[in-house]
């Protein structure tokens, strides 16, 4: 999304390739990479002779391209959910990765395994699915944390921790719970756990003036002994709220150019709800008639995207590719849209001042800052907002808009490919959006006005560009964004912008032959139990 330093900037991390199949759908790797590469051939070739006609599906009529050229880095994809139960904890079963080592590529901190792999292993007797974590520390008197997770909590609110646990003798000298960060530990003894039956323990506690609960379970040290735990679960105390599963995830068609402008590549795009049923469209890295553009504006007109989805108009209203916005030199190297929305008629696309990159880590950069452009035309221009600006060093450099009826909201984080922590703020639709002090910020218990900083984390975990939307079936926010640390797409869900948020679950993995998929953008009119989205490669 950054010029021609794109690959150094969003080189990603691949999976080994024992897991190079898992493209599309997490319970039949192997057959759907084949299902992936027909569906997508067929699609497009319906979708060719179907623009050989004139369409007409949202906003005005376009004329469109009857040789439409496939975007090659960018992906359409399908996600089904079904009903299931509220869970905080992520990967709350360790059944993620079932054949490889119990670390591999998990949001679990082992301490055990840190210090020596063979104190941390897989529990041949799983109390549900196939795997259990299994802890052995023969160091005697020392303590050993045999798992660690981080998650946030909301100020001032009570709730329950669980999970089954079994130990090679009772009374063992065990213990699970909750850690408050800065604050009491809510924890428990293994106490009666034994080596041939599961017994849950069940820990509750109020999250007092505290937005972080370190998920922990660990044992003091003694020769021959063990304990194992599965199926951790933190809730609100009597929550009756259900959660989403995964049914399966799909790519289901190409994103194609249809417009009369030559566009050879889009290293990625961004898109969202825009005037009079259309899709608006910011386009980044933008190959076309053998020049580069920084970025482009584009309109979709396609109100049935099981067909593959296509680009009607780029830089309406002119002759050529217009790019968005040009960075101004002085430090600015680079301008990169992250999110866009359109509220009242006028469109707003969020995008950060790219500053550099750091040499040895390519998961990371600086930001000189981040900032609002507007449009009132329709997209044909678009002005720098300089009101509207938030600091490179804070928490909204990269984000995600959802406007509601009474709200826009905007999810955060901040510089780099690597952020340990999701943020959110908030403004009424009918206020003054270009103006970054009328904005307020979640606290944990409260929108707190003017102060970016004093925002609390709404999730913890390696998160990078992200998208928010909101399933009416399910009556859940859905956010979606790119795991450096499982190495794919992952998904939460929450009842409020605000949270609780659910913990991560899978979307899809990488693909070590096509790249990691990253960006991922939701299709604004997706309805029902499925989600479409569009997503880039690495």
């Amino acid at each position: 999304c950054l010029g021609r330093s794109r690959y150094d900037i969003y080189r990603g991390r691949y999976l080994p390739e024992t897991n190079k199949n898992r493209i599309t759908d997490t319970k039949k790797p192997t057959t759907m990479k084949n299902r992936y590469f027909t569906i997508s051939f067929l699609l497009f070739a319906a979708f060719a002779a179907g623009c050989a006609d004139d369409k007409k599906e949202g906003g005005n009529d376009i004329k469109l391209n009857p040789e439409p050229t496939q975007l090659s880095n960018i992906t359409l994809m399908k996600a089904t959910f079904a009903a299931d139960e509220f869970n905080m904890i992520s990967e709350p079963g360790f059944e993620l990765f079932p054949d490889e080592a119990i670390d591999y590529h998990s949001l679990w901190y082992f301490e055990g395994a840190s210090k020596d792999p063979s104190l941390v292993s897989k529990h041949t007797q799983a109390h549900s699915g196939q795997v259990a974590l299994k802890l052995e520390n023969p160091n005697d008197g020392s303590w050993c944390d045999a798992c660690l997770q981080s998650i946030a909590l909301k100020k001032g609110k009570d709730y329950t921790f669980s999970c089954f646990g079994q130990a090679s003798w009772a009374g063992m000298n065990a213990f699970t719970g909750v850690r408050l960060e800065g604050g009491p530990i809510y924890d428990g003894q293994a106490g009666d756990w034994n080596p041939d039956v599961w017994t849950e323990f069940t820990k509750e506690f109020n999250s007092g003036d505290y937005t972080q609960g370190n998920v922990f379970c660990g044992a003091w040290g003694y020769p021959g002994v063990w304990v194992a735990l599965d199926d951790f679960r933190l809730a609100p105390t009597g929550t009756t709220q259900t959660s989403t599963k995964l049914d399966a995830c799909l790519a289901t068609g190409t994103v194609s150019n249809a417009s009369f402008t030559d566009i050879s590549f889009a290293g990625k795009a961004v898109i969202w709800a825009g005037p009079n049923n259309t899709v608006s469209m910011a386009l980044a890295d933008v190959s076309a008639g053998g020049k580069h553009y920084a970025n482009a504006f584009a309109l979709s007109n396609d109100m049935n995207p099981d067909d593959g989805f296509y680009i009607a108009q780029v830089s309406p209203g002119s002759d050529g590719i217009v790019p968005i916005l040009e960075p101004s030199g002085d430090g600015e190297t680079a301008c990169v849209p992250t999110a866009g929305v359109t509220v009242n008629g006028k469109q707003y696309i969020h995008y950060y001042s790219f500053k550099s990159l750091d040499p040895e880590d390519s998961d990371a950069w600086t930001a000189n800052f981040s900032g609002l452009l507007s449009s009132a035309d329709g997209g044909k221009s678009w002005t720098r907002e300089i009101r509207g600006r938030w600091s490179g060093a804070g928490h909204f450099v990269q984000a995600a808009f959802y406007l509601s009826d009474k709200y826009l909201y905007m999810f955060g984080s901040d510089a780099g490919r690597s952020t340990p922590k999701i943020y959110v703020a908030r403004i009424k639709s009918d206020g003054d959006i270009a103006t970054a002090a009328n904005w307020t910020y979640w606290d944990g218990t409260d929108w707190v006005a003017g102060d970016p900083e004093s925002a609390a984390a709404i999730t913890y975990g390696n998160a990078s560009e992200m998208c928010v939307t909101y399933n009416a079936t399910h009556k859940r926010y859905i956010m979606v964004y790119r795991s450096g640390t499982t190495g794919g797409l992952v998904y939460r869900d929450a009842g409020l912008p605000e949270g609780d948020w659910s913990g991560e679950k899978l979307l899809v993995l990488d693909n070590a032959n096509q790249g990691g998929w990253f960006s991922p953008s939701v299709y604004p009119y997706s309805s029902g139990d499925d989600m479409y989205f569009i997503v880039s490669q690495l």
